[in-house]
C-alpha cells in the first residue's frame, strides 16, 4: 500500500485506521487506540476516533470518546457542530425515526451526568440565537431538575425579555410565550421548592398564561376537529399554572386546587366561604388570591357555558346553536317545578335577586346550559358586589381583551336581570353575519317585552331571510310555561323553532295591542293566520275572538283565501253564518267587483254557494307547508300587519 510521504505521523495513523475500517474493524480499532495513546492532545486524532466508533454503531465507546472531546476541546468549531447535532436529537427524541438522531440520544444517555450538564450549559451559553439558547436551557432543566432553582428564574427572565422585543411579541401565541407557558412553567410547577421569583413577576406570569390559554381555547372552539378532551386539557394546564403561582405566593392550598376532588359547585362554596371571611378586610387591601382564582373560575364556567350553547351532534348532523330569549307565560297553567331545596346554594341569596325568572330548555340533557349560566351569574354578581373586586377584574379584563368571550353572556345576563335597554345597546353593536339571526330574534323579543309592538316587526322581518335552510328542526316544546313568573327559554336556532317563536311573538303583539282599540277585524284575521303554525297549542286564542265577531255581527278579512288553511278554524268561521251559529255576515272572499256580505237571510244564495266552494278549496290546501305559508304572510303583508300594531 502506498502512503503519502507528506502526511504527518498523526495523519498517517488516522489514515491507516480509516482504510482498515472498510475491511477489518478490529484492525481499525487497534490503529485508533494506538493513535489516541500516542497523541492524546490532538483534536483530529481524538475526533476521528469518535467518528469511527459512531460509524460502527458502538454506543458506549462513542460516548467515552465524546466525553473526552468535551473535556479537552470545547472551543473547536468541528466539535461544536457535533454538539449541536446531539442537542437537536435530544429535543426531538420522542418522535424521531432518524437512525443518527436515535444513536446520538442513546450515546448521550451513556455520558456521565457531569458531562451532560457541562455539554448542555456550554452549548446554551455559546448559542447566539436567543430562541435556540432558551430551548437548550430548557433541555438542561428537563434533564437536570436540580438545576431548576439556579437556571429556572434566569430562563423565565430571558423568555419574557425576548418576547417583549420580538416582532410578534404582541400576539398571545408566539414562540417565546409557547416555550414559557407551555413548557417551562409546567416544568417549574413540578418542583416543591420556592424559586427566586418576585410577586410582581409571578402575577405577570399568571396573566400571560391566562392570555395564552384563553387564546388557545378560542382557536380550539373555532375548529370543529378539536375534541372536548383537548379543550379540557388546556384548562388542566392553566389550573396547573394557577396552583404553581399560588404555592409560590403562599396562597391557601385548598383555594388554588382546581383538580383533586374538584367540582364547580364545591368550588363556588369555597369562594363564598372565603369571601364571607375576608369581605371586611377586602375594603382595605387588594386580595390577589381571590380576584385571580375567582376570575379563572368564572372564565372556566363562562367557557363551559359558551360551549354548551352549541351541543355536540352525531356525525353527519348539523350542530344546532341555542340562544336565550324572553319566552311566554300562561297564568291558567300550573307553575313550573321549582329547584329542589337541597339544590339551592348557601349564600346565594346575598348575591342573587329574589325575583329570578324561570329558565326552560328543550330537553333535560340541555339543563347544563342553565346550570353553567347560573354559575356565571353567581361569579358576575360577586365580582360586581365589591368596588375592589370590580376594579381588579377590570384590569384583568382589559389585559386579556375579553370582549369576545363576554359578549354573549353580558346580553344573557342583562336579559336575566330584566335590564332591557342595556341588552339592546349590546345587541346593536353586533355586526358578525353568523350571529345576526340571534341578534334580530332577541331585539324583537325585548321590544315585545317593552310593549313597543310596532318596532318589534322590523327585526322580526329581518330574521326571516336568515332562517337556516338546512336545519329545519321541529317546533319548540317549552316556549310557554305556567304561572306569573318571568320566563326565559333557550331557543334552538332552527328554521321551525325560530319561526314558531317569531310567530308567537307577533301573535301576542297583535292580541295585546287589540285591547287599546275597538273591534278590529284585521287584527282578528291576522291572529287566525298566525295561530295555525302551532295549532292546537294556541287554540285558546280563538274562542274570545269568535265571541267578538258574534257581538259585532260581522267579520271581514280579505286575506282569508290566501293564508287560512286550518280546518278547525274554517269550521268555526263557517259555523258562524249558519242559523245555529248566529247568522253572522262574513266577507272573507276576494272582491270580484261587488262587495257581497255572506249571510243566511236568503238575500244571496249565489254568494253562499261561492263561500262553500271557497271553503272546499281551502280544505284541499290543508296539507300545505305552514312554515312557507307563514313566511309568505309575514313578508308580503307587512303594511297590513303594521296597521294591526298601531
Amino acid at each position: 500500500m502506498e502512503v503519502d510521504r507528506e502526511l504527518t505521523d498523526e495523519e498517517y495513523v488516522v489514515q491507516r485506521a480509516k482504510e482498515a475500517l472498510k475491511i477489518d474493524p478490529y484492525s481499525a480499532k487497534a490503529w485508533m487506540l494506538t493513535a489516541k495513546s500516542l497523541y492524546p492532545n490532538n483534536f483530529t486524532v481524538q475526533f476521528e476516533a469518535y467518528l469511527i466508533e459512531k460509524a460502527a454503531g458502538n454506543v458506549k465507546e462513542a460516548a467515552k470518546c465524546f466525553s473526552d472531546l468535551i473535556g479537552k476541546f470545547q472551543q473547536t468549531p468541528e466539535l461544536f457542530k457535533e454538539v449541536e447535532k446531539v442537542t437537536v436529537a435530544l429535543r426531538s427524541e420522542a418522535d424521531t425515526e432518524d437512525p443518527e438522531k436515535q444513536f446520538l440520544c442513546e450515546m448521550f444517555r451513556h455520558i456521565s451526568s457531569e458531562v451532560q450538564h457541562k455539554l448542555l450549559l456550554f452549548t446554551a451559553d455559546h448559542c447566539e440565537d436567543t430562541m435556540e439558547h432558551c430551548r437548550l436551557l430548557l433541555l438542561l432543566l428537563q434533564r437536570f431538575p436540580t438545576a431548576i432553582s439556579s437556571y429556572g428564574p434566569r430562563l423565565v427572565d430571558t423568555l419574557m425579555s425576548a418576547e417583549k422585543h420580538s416582532v410578534d411579541g404582541h400576539q398571545p401565541i408566539n414562540p417565546y410565550r409557547k416555550l414559557l407557558v407551555g413548557e417551562l412553567l409546567p416544568l417549574l410547577a413540578k418542583q416543591e421548592v420556592k424559586l427566586d421569583l418576585s410577586t410582581k413577576l409571578l402575577l405577570k406570569l399568571l396573566n400571560k398564561s391566562l392570555e395564552y390559554y384563553l387564546c388557545c381555547l378560542g382557536k380550539s372552539c373555532a375548529s370543529v376537529q378539536e375534541s372536548e378532551s383537548s379543550k379540557e386539557n388546556i384548562w388542566h394546564k392553566l389550573f396547573f399554572v394557577v396552583e404553581f403561582v399560588g404555592k409560590q405566593l403562599s396562597w391557601d392550598a385548598n383555594f388554588v386546587n382546581f383538580t383533586v376532588g374538584w367540582s364547580k359547585e364545591g368550588y363556588w362554596q369555597k369562594v363564598l366561604s372565603y369571601w364571607q371571611l375576608k369581605s371586611k378586610t377586602l375594603l382595605h387591601y387588594e386580595d390577589k388570591q381571590l380576584i385571580f382564582c375567582l376570575s379563572v373560575f368564572f372564565l372556566y364556567c363562562l367557557h363551559e357555558y359558551i360551549v354548551s350553547l352549541v351541543p355536540d351532534q352525531a356525525p353527519g348532523q348539523t350542530a344546532t346553536p341555542y340562544c336565550l330569549v324572553e319566552a311566554f307565560i300562561d297564568p291558567t297553567l300550573p307553575n313550573p317545578a321549582c329547584e329542589p331545596k337541597n339544590k339551592k346554594r348557601k349564600g346565594d341569596t346575598d348575591l342573587i335577586h329574589n325575583t329570578n325568572p324561570h329558565i326552560s330548555v328543550e330537553k333535560s340533557e340541555l339543563k347544563v346550559m342553565q346550570s353553567n349560566f347560573l354559575m356565571c351569574v353567581n361569579c358576575w354578581d360577586l365580582i360586581f358586589s365589591s368596588e375592589n373586586l370590580h376594579r381588579e377584574f377590570l384590569r384583568i379584563y382589559s389585559y386579556l381583551k375579553l370582549d369576545s368571550w363576554l359578549s354573549v353572556f353580558i346580553i344573557d345576563y342583562a336579559l336575566y336581570r330584566a335590564r332591557y335597554d342595556e341588552a339592546l345597546l349590546c345587541l346593536q353593536k353586533i355586526t358578525e353575519n353568523h350571529v345576526l339571526l340571534q341578534k334580530y330574534i332577541r331585539v324583537a323579543s325585548i321590544l315585545y317585552i317593552k310593549k313597543n309592538y310596532r318596532s318589534c316587526l322590523e327585526p322580526l322581518l329581518l330574521s326571516l331571510p336568515l332562517l337556516p335552510k338546512n336545519n329545519h328542526g321541529s317546533l319548540s316544546s317549552g316556549l310557554i310555561t305556567g304561572g306569573n313568573q318571568r320566563h326565559l327559554h333557550y331557543l334552538p336556532v332552527t328554521r321551525m323553532a325560530v319561526l314558531q317563536y317569531l310567530v308567537k311573538l307577533l301573535l301576542r303583539c297583535i292580541k295585546e295591542n287589540m285591547g287599546k282599540h275597538d273591534y278590529s277585524e284585521l287584527s282578528i284575521g291576522h291572529i287566525f293566520v298566525l295561530v295555525q303554525l302551532d295549532w292546537p297549542q294556541e287554540e285558546d286564542f280563538i274562542p274570545p275572538l269568535l265571541e267578538e265577531i258574534k257581538q259585532h255581527r260581522s267579520f271581514q278579512y280579505h286575506l282569508f283565501q290566501n293564508y287560512i288553511i286550518n280546518v278547525d278554524i274554517m269550521e268555526e268561521l263557517t259555523y258562524l253564518w249558519t242559523p245555529q251559529g248566529g247568522q253572522i255576515n262574513l266577507e272573507i272572499l276576494p272582491n270580484f267587483g261587488s262587495q257581497r256580505r255572506i249571510g243566511t237571510r236568503g238575500a244571496d244564495k249565489g254568494a253562499k254557494e261561492e263561500l262553500r266552494q271557497a271553503i272546499r278549496r281551502q280544505v284541499a290546501r290543508s296539507n300545505e307547508r305552514l312554515d312557507d305559508l307563514l313566511i309568505s304572510f309575514l313578508q308580503n303583508e307587512r303594511a297590513l300587519i303594521l296597521q294591526a300594531l298601531v
